[in-house]
């Protein structure tokens, strides 16, 4: 059942240092920022120091590092800021105002795999903007005023596999601007996208396992066909696709559409019959958007996911009253009522009154501290907070939820029954957090879960039947941990169809109880593994 070739890589890694350059690192973080060593890597946390330039700082003399530099003032990045920082392997430079980035501020991060560039002002991606990270596999820049990316701007990134663009300015991409990358995930959601070329773009992404074009204005006619046939074609997940133009296909889901929905062919005299004057004249009476209430850019901080079907102007809601939903542009009867916590963001779903609830980096400390509590939230994203532990009774009143994001957290915890009312729940995210264990319990009641990352937390062992109450499970993401085996029957109950296992401690995996229970398979990837199959 199991054919091709595998490629295997192992990480090596560098000895222990010396004593004295322990000490250095340990004085440096006494006297700038907070630290903390955890499985051989320092955090480095010098969040919201008021920081103006990297120069500020002393590079640690350490093995490992990440660097968390979120939340300062550093506006601009000038020539060899890094230079110094050649054992960083995690760089935060989220929330900093960031505006530009000189050629060559990134040289000396050779090792570095991840790179944060979220929420800040970017507006140009250049060809020598990332000069330096050979190594980058992780590229997050959402939620920037990007506009703009050169054809080259991720030439040299070979290695790179998650790449995050979602809400940015993005009107199109440039031809071959993946030619050079092995893209895995890929996230435009929330851009201005309307068309998507298979030549010199899609042509370019054939490994790719996860991308999300939702909120994108998409012009369903004849110029989506290259887009629609590759969606035809593919077997990984995409998210939901959603016409803008023209009026007939608003809000049609563009995977539910044929080639003639998309491209009719008119016979002569359609035309002056039923064609182009109807749909004209329905647009020109179709309702407009007040331009007051529909700025080109919101604010930064009060930026949400767009809405996925129906378009509405974005909504900042205040930090001292609760926010009542956005009235669609298309509505026909009153609106019921949306509450939205107060130091988050929200945006209607759709007509059934679910909310998108953006409470990405506010500094939450646990879920409880929502308040109120959103009104049927069918997505949540608490991305970049400071969450330890999900207790059993945090989420019993979010039985709505289509997704939840707790990626980037501190999570070391997870109550038995904390999901329990998840029922609904398709997609889940844990990713970079700081979980040991997986067990059984921690699953309960996510019966409809699709998709489930657990990428880059610290994960040593998992428990004999620890997914087996996740019957529809398709996706799995466990890589970046540091897993040395499986137990029998581990993925038994499952539908998976996608496994990743990269960079972990695999010196054997079995065929026999392990990989023979995935009868769909498609794709596992033991990369980065100094593993060996054995039947």
């Amino acid at each position: 059942m199991l054919s091709g070739v595998w490629f295997l890589s192992v990480l090596t890694v560098a000895g222990i240092l010396h004593t004295e350059s322990r000490k250095t690192a340990k004085d440096i973080c006494k006297i700038r920022c907070l630290c903390e060593e955890k499985e051989n890597v320092l955090n480095i946390n010098c969040e919201n120091k008021g920081f103006t330039t990297v120069s500020l700082l002393q590079p640690p003399q350490y093995r490992i590092y990440q660097l968390f530099l979120n939340g300062n003032l550093l506006t601009r990045l000038y020539p060899n800021e890094f230079v110094n920082y050649s054992n960083a392997v995690t760089l935060h430079l989220g929330n900093n105002g960031l505006q530009e980035i000189r050629t060559g501020a990134f040289s000396g991060l050779k090792t570095l795999k991840r790179l944060h560039l979220n929420n800040n002002k970017l507006e140009v991606l250049r060809e020598d903007t990332f000069l330096g990270l050979e190594s980058l596999e992780y590229l997050q820049a959402d939620y920037n005023y990007i506009s703009a990316i050169e054809a080259g701007a991720f030439s040299k990134l070979n290695k790179l596999k998650v790449l995050i663009l979602n809400d940015n300015l993005l009107l199109s991409l440039p031809s071959n601007v993946f030619r050079f990358v092995l893209l895995t995930h890929l996230d435009l959601r929330g851009n201005r996208l309307k068309v998507m070329p298979f030549a010199g773009v899609l042509e370019h992404i054939g490994g790719i396992m996860e991308i999300q074009l939702e909120e994108n204005p998409w012009n369903c006619t004849c110029d989506l066909l290259p887009l629609k046939a590759w969606l035809d074609t593919i077997t990984v997940f995409v998210g939901e696709i959603v016409c803008e133009t023209p009026f007939r296909l608003h809000g049609k889901d563009v995977t539910q559409l044929t080639r003639q929905d998309l491209c009719p062919r008119k016979s002569p005299g359609d035309a002056s019959q039923r064609g182009g004057h109807a749909d004209t004249h329905v647009q020109r009476l179709s309702p407009t958007v007040n331009p007051a209430l529909n700025p080109t850019r919101a604010p930064k901080a009060s930026r949400p996911p767009k809405m996925r079907n129906r378009p509405t102007p974005r909504v900042t809601v205040s930090k001292d009253r609760q926010s009542f939903g956005p009235i669609m542009v298309y509505q026909t009867k009153s609106p019921v009522p949306l509450t939205c916590p107060s130091s988050c963001v929200c945006t209607s779903q759709s007509s059934d009154n679910g909310l998108n609830v953006n409470c990405q980096e506010r500094k939450f400390t646990n879920i409880s501290d929502l308040q109120p509590r959103p009104t049927s939230p069918k997505k949540l994203y608490l991305t970049g907070n400071y969450l330890q532990t999900v207790y059993k009774n945090d989420l019993s009143e979010y039985s709505s939820l289509d997704l939840l994001h707790l990626g980037n957290n501190r999570i070391a915890v997870i109550q038995e029954g904390a999901f329990t009312n998840l029922t609904s729940l398709r997609r889940l995210y844990l990713n970079g957090n700081y979980l040991e264990v997986l067990y059984p319990s921690m699953f309960h009641g996510l019966r409809s879960l699709q998709y489930l990352y657990l990428e880059y937390n610290v994960i040593k062992e998992i428990k004999p039947l620890t997914f087996d109450a996740l019957i529809n499970l398709q996706l799995l993401f466990l890589n970046n941990n540091l897993l040395r085996s499986l137990p029998d029957n581990i993925f038994g109950g499952t539908a998976l169809t996608r496994l990743n296992l990269r960079n972990n401690h695999f010196s054997h995996l079995p065929v026999k109880g392990v990989l023979d229970q995935l009868p769909a398979f498609i794709q596992i990837d033991l990369q980065e593994n100094p593993v060996g199959l054995y039947l």
